[in-house]
């Protein structure tokens, strides 16, 4: 996988964990924008999952975003692996929470 593969990867696997909490509670939406806002407004304001998540997509967003639009972006190993501890941490959570309520 690329630097530039990751952080895509990573926003697009949190994204389908949020897609499946989007499923579970009927909120429809095609932008991802406003599905990071519904998750943060009804989940992390809440207090349901811990703000550090609201961080990590957050995060993950921003580098997807720059992955795209940007001439040419690389990533360090050190932040590569602190993505990929962040979108387990994300994921683990997210479908433990699901499967928990």
């Amino acid at each position: 996988m690329t630097d530039i593969e990751l952080p895509l990867t990573e926003f697009i696997m949190e994204c389908f964990m949020l897609y499946w909490l989007l499923l579970k509670y009927d909120f429809e939406t095609s932008k991802h924008q406003q599905l990071i806002g519904w998750f943060n407004k009804n989940f992390i304001h809440e207090k349901l999952i811990d703000e550090k998540h609201g961080k990590a997509i957050n995060k993950a967003y921003n580098r997807r975003t720059k992955g795209d639009y940007d001439s040419y972006i690389e990533f360090d190993k050190l932040t590569v692996v602190e993505m990929l501890k962040d979108m387990k941490n994300f994921i683990e959570t997210i479908r433990l929470f699901i499967l928990g309520n």
